[in-house]
């Protein structure tokens, strides 16, 4: 640690690590928090304020920055005569959820607003768009990726043709590669969890005042890091929001996700001098297909569960006289084998976080070839050490990072699993986690979602199948199998499962996700709410869904208490676990 300066933000970030894991929010960040829209009925009942009045709209720290009427037309539509454009994304595609483009926008009110917080050097920006005609009556919230500091404009554009009012933000600083940021606590502070929170009270207080009704139902809708700003939502912010759709992959733990990038650069292309090249990786992952595929019952090319998939890259070592192009040298081995099984502490040789799954392999790309190490790179030079020179190649895995999570963890990592409160206000959680990801490893998601279910079985250590009912009721993941080349099913939109649970109490045991190459459906699949897998029937063809159905397995496997500290949380649970338990029979 090179910098004066970083000495102070690491000493306030520790104190806000106990501020927060005490429930002392207000006191960290020396303010008092707005009171949540829902309890605001200042324009219940009264007359509608026109797009145009809303630039008058007085709310606590908070200025209208514009009002505008969006004329129905193309998606490009959405930049014009925003002050936030140079901040929008620019793609038409969305990247969560949905797997609709909205070509086409209806007629909008669009309202920016800056919301300041003492000690930022920038406001909180938000983006908010309310349908003129045809508003479903809800709220939608949508996440960010990466570092944030962009308006997801492709995000947004699906859910407000589907009827919703729907915002998001850019957390409080300007730009994706932005890093200036890094270095103001506060605006640490924004980005890991009140720029959400900010946005969601401001957004219902203008919905209630352009509709003169509240919204009646509000949903967040985010993957990557929006999944782990929706977790850090209903763990930090339980009132906030009745659903939560966390989807394709979530990056919650993040300072252990980075940690990961930098792990696989060290033993591959970095110091080791290994890189694991596209023919290696291609190599790989024949083999390993070949030894899962069949497992889960059919041979699709996909490993459905890379957990049970016992494939060791030994078995493809070079004996004397072969050709090198068909096997691989021990180094190469050594390097397979340490993606699989990721960052893992050095003096005690626990897990810090889930490697690379089994069946990823054609997807590795640059993470095993460098030359750098992703997003990992901003976040130890500008944030944990502020040294543009540091090397990633000199990160040692126990003292940098047991003092990078004293700082920061409880200031963006969203690992508490004390959904607790969430569940007591009747809110419902959805996340999916595609097995292909091989930016946020999927093994991640079931470590946390066991982990909350055994919070909320009294900490019980060794889940079995009943144990998951209790979590169940309020929260279900569903892992969605596949690999980077595999016909793997990796597109849906899970929002509308949210929804029919949220307003009809309908939970979803499955939801039908689709493979599509070159625009046309080949295969779709159940994916099924874990600890449930899909099974095939026995006949038909295996790119039909109605072919396959959802079982439990006979037995759970732990995954949580295998090793390691990376499930231990700064925040303790709360005092309401165990009478969560000893009462709560829904």
């Amino acid at each position: 640690m090179n910098n004066a300066d970083y000495g102070l933000l690491r000493k306030s970030s520790v104190s806000s690590v106990q501020a927060i894991a005490a429930g002392l929010l207000v006191s960290a960040l020396g303010f008092a928090l707005p009171a949540l829209a829902r309890d605001d009925d200042s324009h219940a009942g009264s007359k509608p304020l026109s797009c145009a009045e809303l630039a008058q709209l007085r709310l606590p720290n908070t200025k209208i920055t514009s009002t505008q009427v969006i004329p129905a037309g193309p998606f490009a539509n959405a930049s014009v005569g925003d002050p936030l454009a140079p901040q929008g994304t620019t793609s038409p595609l969305p990247t969560c959820s949905s797997n609709i483009v909205a070509t086409t926008l209806p007629t909008f009110c669009r309202i920016t607003a800056a919301v300041t917080t003492p000690g930022a050097s920038e406001p909180i920006s938000i983006d908010l768009w309310m349908p003129l005609d045809g508003w479903n009556g809800k709220f939608e919230g949508v996440g960010n990726h990466g570092f944030a500091g962009e308006i997801e404009y492709a995000d947004m554009g699906p859910e407000l043709n589907k009827g919703y009012a729907v915002a998001t933000t850019d957390t409080g600083h300007a730009g994706a590669s932005a890093t200036a940021w890094m270095q103001n606590h506060q605006q640490i502070v924004n980005y890991g969890s009140l720029g959400i929170h900010e946005m969601t009270v401001k957004s219902k207080a203008i919905i209630q005042a352009f509709y003169a009704k509240k919204p009646k139902f509000s949903y967040f809708n985010g993957c990557s890091t929006g999944g782990k700003e929706g977790l850090m939502e209903a763990q930090r912010y339980p009132d906030d929001y009745d659903g939560i759709n966390i989807g394709g992959s979530a990056n919650f733990a993040q300072i252990h996700n980075r940690v990961e990038y930098v792990w696989n650069g060290q033993k591959t292309f970095g110091k080791a001098g290994t890189p694991i090249t596209a023919a290696t990786a291609a190599l790989v992952n024949a083999a390993a297909v070949a030894a899962c595929d069949a497992r889960d019952g059919v041979i699709d090319g996909v490993i459905d569960d890379p957990l049970t998939c016992p494939f060791k890259p030994e078995s493809l070592l070079c004996k004397a006289g072969q050709d090198p192009s068909t096997c691989l040298t021990q180094a190469q081995v050594d390097a397979v084998d340490a993606v699989y099984d990721g960052p893992r502490n050095p003096r005690t040789g626990e897990e810090i976080y889930p490697g690379l799954a089994r069946g990823t392999e054609r997807g590795w790309g640059t993470g095993t070839t460098g030359p750098g190490v992703s997003t990992a790179d901003t976040f130890f030079k500008f944030m944990v050490f502020n040294d543009p020179s540091w090397d990633f190649n000199t990160l040692n895995f126990d003292s940098d990072i047991r003092e990078t999570d004293e700082s920061f963890s409880g200031l963006i990592d969203a690992i508490n699993p004390d959904l607790s409160a969430f569940k007591r206000r009747g809110g419902k959680l959805l996340q999916s986690h595609l097995w292909s990801s091989v930016v946020h490893p999927a093994a991640r998601s079931i470590e946390y979602y066991e982990q909350v279910v055994s919070l909320m079985n009294g900490g019980e250590k060794r889940l079995d199948l009943d144990d998951f009912d209790r979590t169940k009721s309020f929260y279900r993941l569903f892992m969605a199998p596949g690999g980077a080349g595999s016909k793997g099913p990796g597109s849906f939109d899970s929002m509308p499962a949210l929804e029919r649970w949220v307003e009809q109490g309908i939970a979803p045991d499955s939801i039908v996700a689709s493979h599509v190459t070159a625009g046309t459906v080949d295969r779709t699949r159940p994916l099924c709410a874990y600890p449930a897998a899909e099974a095939y029937k026995g006949s038909g063809s295996a790119d039909d869904a109605a072919n396959f159905e959802c079982r439990e397995p006979a037995r759970v496997i732990n995954y949580f208490v295998k090793d390691g500290p990376e499930m231990d949380d700064p925040s303790p649970p709360s005092k309401h676990a165990d009478s969560d338990r000893d009462h709560d029979h829904d």
